[in-house]
């Protein structure tokens, strides 16, 4: 059986895209370098973020018994009666003045002394009386014989811990008269057992010394270091392998985040230019988080030769495929690039277009492309029909949707006028009624004149003086030679009736409805204003909105959809104009509160004879 081989304009897409991928895939070695690469890297970064989170999880549990036992001791001068008569002989406001007895300071000094016995990690320890003396374990010359508690910015923790231990960020006590360490401290208000009520505070100054021997078996890589920090983003204790204490303060910043967790997490960050995996573990006793940050390219030294190795093989193959790609993928998107543009020429409404054909799938595609042009060339002329017709459609329907509502509220005026004031008015009221009705059912014109437009408006106020009475008044401002003006039908009349169902309203005091046409240039504006309550911001952003929407759907040729609420003639309205004039017209709202409302329409200038 013999063989023949097919040109390759004649083979399938698939068969194409299948060539590429074979070639691709001949060259192996890329990708099994990558792969072996990215699996020993990721080997060795997840070993050492084991480790590291053992390490830093021992650290934490260090410093939390060694906190634990801070705490205790400021528990002790609770249960020394001694301490607290002292405490309670000097919280009066009568003894702030008075110095504390050589037998008491001696007895004081003992017991703090005692706390700080075998207890390396410890400065010192003082008990501050409520008159402001301070008991330390330091001898008398080192520390300030009085303090004023309140001026010290650690205090208020302190007093909003209500009789809780808080363990004090590294600061610098005035009460030492040297003043020229850091420490961070353990602090807890002496309140009375029985009363609660406050004696004094003991506070504990530990050494920064104490991170420094947790931490002194922790091998730091280069560029690499511990931050020890609480989630109110204070600072306790960072250090780095170059003693770059001042970089890894920068860096706490970055790794502040990872603060708050309930187990140790650990995550690849990108801080100034590098990776590190960061590793934290959080206490909730202390509150303390404590973060190991190394840089991953110090973890990835020994994968240097292969990642070398393997980043010549990658470029290599990057070149050969990216040659074979080029080549085939312009063979490729060639018929598909003609497919476009001959797209882009029927997209501009010619649709005189054709594209060669060819035997493989793309060839399909553009015999398919040659026959929808032909049925949307075809088409597009019923479409045009089609559309102008609907567009009267619409215009008629949305026409019938203006009904008059107000016809229900004239009817119970007439029957109450009838009942109250036996038939005087109705006649009256009746025949304004019967022209607003014709203007209504009359659906042989869009365009009436302006005149016509001002009389069914005038019916309309007529009708509505009769319920309101002298609350409501009306003013009309036309400008001379505008009754010949063509305007829509019905225009007016619903904004006249928004202005008084939800401008003036049931107000005691009335209103006035001003109706106000006038022409600029080939523009007729008319306007009709209220000075009722008016609308606040957001009742005018939303109503502007609504109108918004009620535009795009006429011109979209989608059917409103039925609208309920006091804004169903505005949107009628909207849906009208844009109907009839397109985007020749304009109908604007403004108002605020208590300033009233007004509507501007704004329609070409168009005469009857016209």
């Amino acid at each position: 059986m013999s063989f023949r081989f097919k040109p390759l304009k004649s083979w399938s897409l698939r068969a194409k895209i299948l060539l590429i991928f074979l070639l691709l895939i001949s060259i192996p070695l890329s990708l099994q370098g990558v792969a072996t690469y990215v699996g020993f890297s990721n080997s060795v970064e997840r070993r050492t973020s084991d480790y590291t989170a053992q390490l830093v999880d021992q650290i934490n549990r260090n410093l939390d018994r060694t906190l634990m036992e801070m705490q205790r001791l400021t528990l002790m001068p609770l249960y020394d009666s001694g301490v607290l008569s002292i405490l309670r002989k000097y919280r009066e406001e009568d003894s702030l003045h008075q110095q504390p007895t050589v037998e008491e300071r001696s007895k004081m000094q003992l017991y703090i002394a005692s706390m700080t016995f075998d207890r390396p990690e410890i400065d010192s320890i003082q008990i501050f009386a409520g008159s402001g003396y301070t008991f330390s374990s330091l001898a008398p010359s080192a520390i300030a014989a009085y303090s004023d508690m309140e001026r010290q910015p650690w205090y208020p923790g302190v007093v909003e811990a209500r009789g809780a231990w808080v363990l004090l960020p590294p600061h610098r006590p005035s009460y030492y008269l040297d003043g020229n360490q850091n420490y961070f401290s353990v602090a807890r208000l002496i309140r009375e057992p029985n009363t609660n009520r406050t004696l004094g505070l003991v506070k504990i100054d530990l050494k920064q010394t104490l991170f420094k021997q947790l931490v002194e078996n922790v091998k730091l890589e280069e560029n690499g270091g511990i931050v020890v920090q609480n989630s109110r983003e204070e600072l306790f204790y960072a250090a780095t392998a170059d003693g770059d204490t001042e970089a890894s303060k920068l860096l706490s910043d970055r790794i502040l985040g990872l603060s708050g967790r309930s187990e140790t997490a650990s995550e690849i960050l990108h801080m100034e230019d590098s990776k590190y995996l960061v590793v934290s573990n959080y206490s909730r006793y202390s509150d303390i988080n404590i973060v190991s940050y190394i840089p991953v390219a110090s973890l990835l030294v020994e994968t240097k030769e292969l990642r070398n190795f393997t980043l010549l093989a990658g470029l290599i193959c990057l070149v050969l495929a990216g040659a074979l790609a080029i080549y085939f993928s312009y063979r490729l998107t060639q018929p598909l690039g003609t497919l476009v543009r001959k797209m882009r020429l029927v997209e501009l409404g010619d649709f005189k277009q054709s594209v060669p054909v060819t035997e493989d799938e793309i060839g399909r595609l553009g015999s398919g492309f040659n026959r929808m042009v032909e049925e949307i060339d075809r088409l597009v002329h019923e479409v045009y029909v089609l559309g102008m017709r609907e567009r009267e459609a619409e215009l008629a329907a949305l026409q019938s949707q203006i009904q008059p509502h107000f016809i229900y509220n004239t009817l119970e005026s007439i029957s109450m006028l009838a009942r109250q004031r036996n038939n005087e008015d109705v006649s009256e009221m009746a025949t304004a009624l019967g022209r607003l009705i014709r203007s209504a059912v009359e659906q042989d014109r869009s365009l009436i004149r302006l005149g016509e437009e001002l009389e069914t408006a005038e019916s309309y106020i007529r009708i509505q003086k009769m319920r309101h009475g002298s609350r409501l008044q009306a003013m009309f401002d036309i400008e001379e030679g505008l009754d010949d003006c063509l305007v829509p039908k019905l225009l007016l009349q619903p904004l006249i009736e928004n202005a008084i169902m939800h401008g003036i309203g049931d107000r005691e005091q009335g209103g006035t409805v001003y109706v106000t046409v006038a022409r600029f240039e080939d523009e007729v504006l008319l306007t009709v204003r209220d000075n009722g309550r008016g609308l606040s911001e957001d009742e005018l952003a939303a109503l502007q909105a609504s109108l918004e929407e009620a535009g795009d759907d006429v011109a979209a040729k989608t059917p409103a959809m039925p609208l309920r609420g006091h804004g169903v003639a505005l949107k009628n309205i909207k849906q009208r104009l844009r109907l009839i004039y397109g985007r020749d017209c304009d109908f604007e709202i403004d108002g605020s509160l208590g300033q009233g409302t007004a509507f501007t329409v704004t329609l070409p200038f168009a005469k009857q004879e016209k």
